[in-house]
C-alpha cells in the first residue's frame, strides 16, 4: 500500500457529466442519491492515481458520513451549500475545496460549466504531508469462501426511479461486473466500459435534507449509513445476501452474511451502491 492518505473526489453523474474520467483508477466508488433521480459519485483513490478525474462537482451531506472511516482523507470537491461545506471544514477530512485551492484544478474547453472541471490526483495528494495510509475498510479473499450462501448471478439491476437505473452484468472472461446506465454501456472518456470486481449494494433509509441544494429549491437526499440494513454483495459471478452494520461514521461499514460471518471482497475495484429502500433490486440467475 503506498504511503499516502486516501483521496476522495466528488464526480458528477447526471447525463451531461458523462462520460467521466478517472473512475477506473479508483479503489472504491460510492454512488450516492443526492436529489430526485440524480446520483453523484464519490471516487476514493489510494493504490493508484489518475491524471484526470472529473467532472468535479459539489459536496453533499453524505460525503463526510462516508469519508471519516478513512481517517484523514484528502477530499476534492467544487463548493457546496454553506452547511455542507461547514461539515467538511469541521471534520477530520483534509479540505481541498476548488473554491479555495482553485489553482490545483483546471477547466476544459470541450464541455460547458459546471461539467468541465477536472483535477489530477497528484495535485491533491500534495496537500497532505502526513503520508499516512488509511486502515482497510473491507476484508478481501482471492477465492470465494464457502458457507456464505452465494447464488450464481448473471446481472443485477438497481432502479432508483422511472428515469434512472443501473445494471451490473457479470463478464466471465474479464472476471468483472460491467456497468450500464439506462440500458447503455457506461463508458469513460477513454472509451472503456466501467467495471468492478465487487459491487456492494447497501439498502439505506433516506430522509429529506433540511436545506435547498439548488436555485430551484430542491432539497437533498440524506442516506443513513449508520445502523443496519439489507445487503447484497456481487463478486465472482455470484450474489451474497446479508446485512450491513455500522456503529458510527468513524467505523467501517461491516458486510455480514445471513449467518453473521464477514463477507470478504475479491481483490480489485469496488463500487458501493447506496440504494434507497424505496428503490428496486432485481437479480437475474447465472
Amino acid at each position: 500500500m503506498p504511503a499516502r492518505p486516501a483521496l476522495a473526489i466528488k464526480v458528477g453523474n447526471n447525463p451531461s457529466a458523462r462520460p467521466q474520467s478517472g473512475l477506473s483508477e479508483a479503489d472504491i466508488v460510492y454512488e450516492e442519491p443526492i436529489e430526485g433521480a440524480i446520483t453523484r459519485l464519490l471516487a476514493v483513490f489510494q493504490c493508484h492515481g489518475a491524471p484526470q478525474v472529473g467532472p468535479v462537482r459539489s459536496t453533499r451531506w453524505i460525503d463526510v458520513q462516508l469519508l471519516e472511516q478513512f481517517g484523514h482523507p484528502v477530499f476534492g470537491f467544487a463548493g457546496g451549500i454553506d452547511p455542507d461545506e461547514a461539515l467538511v471544514r469541521d471534520s477530520p477530512v483534509v479540505d481541498a475545496n476548488f473554491l479555495r485551492d482553485y489553482d490545483l484544478y483546471y477547466r476544459t474547453d470541450t464541455r460547458l460549466a459546471p461539467n468541465n472541471l477536472y483535477v489530477a490526483t497528484a495535485s491533491l495528494w500534495g496537500l497532505d504531508d502526513a503520508r499516512t495510509p488509511p486502515a482497510p475498510v473491507f476484508s478481501f479473499s482471492t477465492s470465494l469462501p464457502k458457507g456464505l450462501g452465494a447464488t450464481p448471478t448473471a446481472s443485477a439491476t438497481l432502479t432508483w426511479s422511472s428515469i434512472y437505473d443501473v445494471t451490473w452484468t457479470w463478464d466471465p472472461p474479464a472476471e468483472s461486473w460491467l456497468r450500464t446506465v439506462n440500458g447503455t454501456a457506461d463508458l469513460e472518456t477513454s472509451g472503456r466500459q466501467l467495471q468492478a470486481a465487487n459491487v456492494v449494494i447497501l439498502r439505506v433509509k433516506t430522509v429529506p435534507g433540511p436545506y435547498s441544494e439548488d436555485a430551484e429549491g430542491d432539497v437533498g437526499v440524506h442516506s443513513i449509513t449508520v445502523g443496519e440494513g439489507p445487503l447484497t454483495v456481487l463478486r465472482n459471478g455470484v450474489a451474497i445476501h446479508g446485512i450491513w452494520q455500522r456503529g458510527s461514521i468513524q467505523e467501517p461499514i461491516r458486510l455480514l452474511s445471513a449467518a453473521g460471518t464477514t463477507i470478504p471482497l475479491a481483490p480489485g475495484p469496488t463500487w458501493v451502491e447506496l440504494l434507497p429502500v424505496a428503490g428496486q433490486l432485481q437479480l437475474a440467475g447465472g
